[in-house]
């Protein structure tokens, strides 16, 4: 069943299980981090009455992954026009045209208020263009560029979303435990996820120890996510969405 976070309150007086807890996936995490997501109100939404609830969130070391990756999709683009507002200047060729190019495309992005990524392709792309092979003694010039443009912002930043929407986390421990697992999520159940949606495989891993666990409720951002778990045999489960 799909729940709103407009009337969620009422859905918890309705169905007390809710208040055990819930598990969240990537997006949702990321949509709370990151004020140009176009789901970060919504997401502020959820976790401040999560919070105030009292309802536990819960979540993997694989949605931690995948949270870092997005990150870097987004924290790489920002660095890359940083370094050409700062060194546009001495820039010329290829490498200046393509950061200049970027630096358009960033900015109608932000006057969009919507997030701009770059693919890994992309980021690869970039990472050619400044060099990645280590250059004599010293380290290339991509990883100079990294150790002053994105490091700096990268390191910590799951650390700070697990204080400020305090994440808890499903591991080893806790599914041994039986605490909120019945058995062990097999991953049989989740490649038959997989096979009849046709989502990613770190979708599937969520949904699985979603409905492995005694949780109630699912928050996830992705309508692919919710679909799969609408369509397929999630007794007595609620998802919320945006």
């Amino acid at each position: 069943m799909e729940l709103k976070i407009s009337d969620f309150e009422k859905s918890v007086e309705k169905f007390p299980a809710l208040k055990q807890g819930c598990i969240v996936d990537t997006n949702v995490l990321f949509a709370g981090s990151y004020p140009l997501d176009i789901h970060n109100d919504w997401a502020d939404e959820v976790f401040k009455t999560l919070n105030r609830l009292g309802i536990p969130v819960y979540t993997n070391l694989n949605v931690r992954s995948e949270f870092l990756d997005l990150h870097r999709k987004v924290l790489i683009p920002e660095g890359l026009v940083g370094f050409y507002e700062d060194f546009s200047e001495s820039l010329d060729g290829k490498i200046y045209d393509e950061l200049k190019y970027l630096k358009r495309k960033a900015k109608a992005a932000t006057d969009e208020e919507r997030a701009f990524k770059l693919n890994d392709s992309d980021i690869k792309k970039y990472m050619e263009l400044f060099g990645h092979e280590p250059a004599g003694d010293g380290p290339s010039p991509w990883t100079v560029f990294c150790q002053s443009y994105f490091a700096p912002y990268i390191n910590g930043i799951w650390e700070d979303v697990v204080q400020d929407l305090k994440i808890n986390f499903l591991g080893t421990r806790e599914i041994e435990s039986k605490e909120f697992f019945e058995k062990h999520p097999s991953w049989a159940n989740m490649v038959a996820i997989l096979g009849e949606s046709g989502i990613g495989s770190a979708d599937a891993m969520i949904l699985n120890l979603y409905k492995e666990s005694s949780f109630s409720l699912l928050i996830t951002a992705d309508k692919a996510v919710k679909n799969t778990m609408l369509n397929s045999s999630f007794s007595g489960k609620f998802v919320l969405s945006p």
